[in-house]
């Protein structure tokens, strides 16, 4: 269906595994707010997992999807003093804005302060400046200290960025752990020093080869399934720290008897909404474009482009072939 004049599209999820686009009057920015014109949008862990009816906060139908944007300015406010037409730029998302989230469309509208300038060399699709700023956050909150030995538990899109970005940080070795040969390949010629096959008995493999039974330092469970938080615990050291990244959205059962003897330190990954929580993760934004045009975080053969328009079947590859696909952005 053509777009009406003055409006946009946008996606909504109207039930589970269904999604529509819908048009909305086009939106307005106000006082230091710039309106986007959007070229590519990454579909998120947490985005699967509402569209699949499997978020237990977020339900359908809803259009509470899409947080990883980019595009060009098209439009600007009054007061908007670091932006002009044409400039091409991301944004975070659940930022303070008319469009938070919302951001499955042809256009939207976010405060300045939360849009950011993709650098010349990277591509729109490679310049998403959200999940930059949550591996950056992530890695620096981590607890990661000197020569450090570190595992990543979840090679996935955030897994094989963690375990780039956790090197900058001085870890001595880093150790990628997964179920699908496919992904330790990638995480392989990214530069994990050795990979895991869980379902293949890697855990032990792991922890005699590299560790002498003693354990990691530093866990970084990035994988949200089900498991893999008492694959981290088998994995630390005691006394050694686990990071929590993976998004966990559902009740699970855990084995809790590393945790009574191991004495391990638990840290998780948060989002802080106060001013100066959003302060933080716009130097954190930063930080993640500078790292990526710097070439110290390859995100190249981590992504597959779709075209926006086909969400759902987007939604349908990520579900059905984890093998082939880890990261999809939609572009238009």
């Amino acid at each position: 269906m053509p777009t009406q004049a003055g409006h946009t599209r946008y996606a909504v999820c109207v039930a589970p595994n269904s999604i529509e686009f819908r048009q909305r009057p086009l939106p307005q920015p106000g006082p230091r707010e710039v309106l986007i014109e959007t070229r590519a949008v990454g579909l998120c862990t947490s985005d699967l997992l509402v569209i699949t009816g499997k978020h237990t906060a977020i339900t359908p139908p809803t259009d509470y999807i899409g947080h990883e944007p980019g595009g060009v300015v098209v439009g600007a406010g009054p007061g908007v003093t670091r932006f002009r037409l044409g400039d091409r730029v991301s944004s975070l998302g659940g930022a303070p804005g008319p469009d938070i989230r919302m951001q499955f469309a042809d256009r939207y509208v976010q405060h300045e302060d939360a849009v950011f300038h993709v650098p010349e060399n990277l591509s729109l699709a490679t310049g998403l400046c959200e999940p930059l700023a949550m591996v950056v956050k992530a890695t620096l909150s981590s607890g990661i200290r000197p020569a450090d030995l570190v595992a990543v538990v979840g090679a996935g899109f955030f897994g094989q960025l963690l375990a780039q970005s956790i090197r900058l940080q001085g870890a001595w070795k880093v150790a990628m752990f997964d179920l699908l040969p496919s992904r330790l390949e990638i995480a392989k010629q990214l530069g994990a020093d050795q990979v895991y096959n869980i379902r293949e008995g890697g855990v032990s493999e792991a922890l005699e080869e590299l560790t002498q039974e003693q354990g990691f330092d530093l866990v970084i469970e990035s994988a949200g399934a089900p498991g893999s938080l008492d694959t981290a615990a088998e994995l630390v050291r005691p006394g050694g720290t686990i990071y929590s990244f993976g998004v966990h959205a559902w009740p699970e059962t855990l084995d809790l008897w590393p945790w009574h003897h191991k004495a391990f330190r638990l840290l998780n990954n948060w989002r802080d909404s106060t001013a100066r929580g959003r302060e933080r993760n716009s130097r954190f934004a930063q930080i993640g474009l500078d790292w990526a045009a710097r070439g110290w975080l390859r995100l190249d053969n981590l992504i597959t482009t779709r075209p926006l328009a086909e969400l759902q079947q987007a939604v349908d590859e990520v579900v059905g072939r984890p093998d082939r696909v880890m990261k999809i952005v939609l572009t238009r």
